[in-house]
Parts: structure tokens; sequence; C-alpha cells
């Protein structure tokens, strides 16, 4: 954040004239708004946890499978929608930025700190993941890497992603647990 908004602000500036917005709520407005909608989001989360146990076993699916594959996309719908609507605007940049790192912000932040607050609470948890979990992970790594390595995107490219993100998900669904 420093490098973008503070010591290289002129790399993210745009040139278009129309990209710039003045702001139609108010501080207080806006406030308000965010914090009511964070509570929502807060108890609809919770209501959606709560309701893993019953679907999986009413369903006869695996809690891996809602975890890894079903979560991901119910809980980051506002992200994909985000990155496809600006990515049709041709900002690919953004829309590579919003998908690329909301994945870095989960894998470098969040998973230390729900290991860390677990062995707060003594819950056994550690960042020790199972061989099929970690060449998953290096797997996507590559990938992406690949995506973004030339910085530009067509549509062969999306579909790479779209069948690696399906044989993820058929790889999962017939994993035992």
């Amino acid at each position: 954040l420093i490098f973008q908004l503070h010591t290289h602000i002129d790399m993210f500036k745009s040139n278009d004239a129309e990209d710039e917005e003045e702001a139609e709520m108010s501080l207080v407005g806006a406030s308000v708004g965010l914090l009511i909608t964070t509570l929502l989001v807060a108890a609809f989360s919770e209501m959606l946890v709560s309701s893993i146990d019953g679907v999986t076993e009413e369903w006869n699916i695996s809690k891996t499978f809602v975890g890894i594959i079903l979560l991901p996309v119910v809980g980051n719908a506002v992200e994909h929608v985000t990155s496809v609507t600006v990515a049709m605007k041709n900002k690919m940049e953004l829309s590579m930025g919003v998908a690329v790192g909301s994945a870095t912000q989960v894998s470098l932040f969040v998973v230390p700190v729900v290991v860390l607050a677990g062995w707060m609470m003594d819950q056994p948890m550690t960042l020790n993941f199972p061989t099929f979990d970690i060449c998953i992970y290096i797997m996507s790594v590559l990938i992406v890497h690949g995506i973004v390595l030339d910085g530009e995107s067509n549509w062969l490219e999306g579909s790479m992603l779209l069948t690696a993100y399906l044989m993820l998900a058929i790889a999962f669904w017939f994993l035992v647990e």
C-alpha cells in the first residue's frame, strides 16, 4: 500500500479523465453503510458455516470439497463480479490485482492468523498440510505465474484457469477425508 499510495503514486494514476469520480455519499453515511453491511455479512457467514455439517451429511459430500471448492466461490462472489466488471471495461491490471490480491492476502495473512488464533484457543491447527494440498498450492502458483507473467490475457488462458479449477473440483470431490 505504501508503494502504491505514497512512494510510486505516479505509476498507478490513470490518464483517463472519465475515471475521476466525486463522492456522492458523506463520510458518516458511508461509515454507517459499511457498519451495517459488515454486521449483515458476519450474520450470514455464521449461518453459512453453521449449516455446513447438515449439508455435507444430507448431500453426502465431503467437508473438504465444501471448504476448498464451494465456500471460496460463494464467499468471494463479489470479488469475482468486480474482477469481471473491470475486465469488461478493459482494465486488466485492476482485474488481475483484485483476483490475485485476494488469494495472496488469504495465503500470506489469513491462514497464519487463523493458525495463531487456533493456538490461542487451544485448537490443534498447524501449517502442516497434506502432500496433495501442497501439490495443489504449488500447481496454482505456477499456473497464476504463467498467466500474469506476460501482462496480457486471452480466452485460452481463461479457459485454462477454468479447466484447472474444474479438475481440482473433481479431485476434491473424490478425495476421501
